[in-house]
């Protein structure tokens, strides 16, 4: 029986200082193993050396293989680019910068040899496994993203992790990868139908040499990588629950806007008019990020035209019964009638134009 082989895929970008050190140590721990391996670095287009350091350990490491990527950017499909170039049948992820430590790397190969589980995580958050020297603000942002993401990993206590392991058969037999950001093993958790997931403990090290690439930009692309996480698992449950956030967030504007025009001395229809344009101009927001996330497959050739007659239908909607109620109750009630007169006729023009909740027609419509 042939010994079992081990593509382990490292994407990188400023990542020169840290490569001569990650690949012996890898080599180390899989030394005595007898384990067939191989080391795919995807970078992209650093300008720091890497090229030249990656010809240069290629040279004393056969193991390793590398690409640069001159013409695409993003650490989830540069981790795709190495998936798709591996000969192994078990494909592990992780960092260059040492964060994830190389001696864990058969802990993590040994389960899924054994069939005991179809995924594997290094984790930080099991009994043995901890993090270095890391601030509150730190843990905060990794907590809230982790409950997130908690309607696809159910019981796991670690999905962001970057260091996983899968077999090489699961990923072939994956649906669509379109993953954005950088949590790319959430969406093979995902969109390879995992079912049984191993966390093994490390200890997640603070980087010695370069800089973290988790940016406030990139934690707003993790928000629109799960926004397409929740289409994907929960096609029906998705849109009304967006739809649901985008009215609450345009109602409180609604109202704010609505009572700060009132204390300028603004009469009822005026201000009426500032607080539902005000609603409008927050949809179009949500609006416009989900063109933006679903324009691959959306069927609308004018989405901003088709928003912006029903943002005329949805305000004249609302100011006439806003009006009319107004006649026979107080300026608050008759806030609550125009917000529901607009919101139904959102409803009911994206279904007269055979939009879902979000305002989007797809392809199969």
């Amino acid at each position: 029986m042939p010994e079992p082989g081990v593509s382990i895929v490292v994407p990188t970008y400023r990542e020169v200082e840290n490569l001569p050190r990650l690949i012996p140590q890898a080599a180390a721990a899989l030394s005595d193993r007898g384990w067939n391996w191989e080391m795919i670095v995807i970078d992209d287009n650093s300008p720091d050396g890497t090229r030249e350091m990656l010809a240069q350990l290629s040279s004393q490491w056969p193991q390793l293989r590398y690409r640069i990527r001159e013409n695409q950017r993003g650490l989830s499909s540069a981790v795709l680019t190495g998936l798709a170039m591996a000969h192994y049948d078990y494909l592990l992820v992780m960092d260059a910068d040492l964060s994830h430590p190389p001696e864990s790397i058969p802990a993590l190969i040994e389960p899924l040899l054994e069939n005991k589980a179809d995924f594997t995580i290094g984790s930080r958050y099991v009994a043995g496994g901890k993090t270095e020297d890391w601030g509150r603000f730190r843990w905060i942002n990794s907590a809230v993203a982790t409950l997130l993401s908690r309607p696809f990993t159910k019981s796991v206590r670690d999905p962001m992790a970057g260091f996983f392991a899968l077999p090489r058969r699961l990923y072939l037999a994956a649906d669509e990868l379109n993953p954005i950001g950088y949590k790319i093993g959430l969406e093979l958790i995902v969109k390879c139908h995992v079912t049984q997931v191993l966390e093994v403990p490390i200890v997640f090290r603070n980087r010695l040499h370069g800089e973290s690439k988790l940016t406030i930009k990139e934690q707003f692309r993790y928000l629109e990588h799960l926004s397409r996480l929740y289409d994907f698992r929960f096609p029906k449950a998705a849109p009304r629950i967006k739809f649901l956030i985008a009215a609450a967030c345009g109602s409180v504007a609604c109202v704010g806007l609505y009572y700060a025009a009132s204390a300028t001395g603004a009469a009822f229809l005026s201000a009426l008019t500032a607080g539902l344009l005000a609603m409008i101009a927050v949809t179009l927001l949500f609006f416009i990020r989900y063109v933006r996330a679903q324009k691959t497959d959306t069927a609308m050739r004018y989405p901003y035209l088709e928003f912006t007659i029903i943002s005329m239908v949805e305000l004249v909607a609302g100011l006439l019964c806003g009006q009319f109620a107004r006649a026979y109750t107080g300026r608050f009630p008759a806030i609550l009638c125009a917000l529901a007169a607009l919101l139904i006729s959102r409803y009911l023009m994206r279904k007269a134009l055979r939009h879902d909740l979000r305002g989007l027609r797809h392809q199969q419509s």
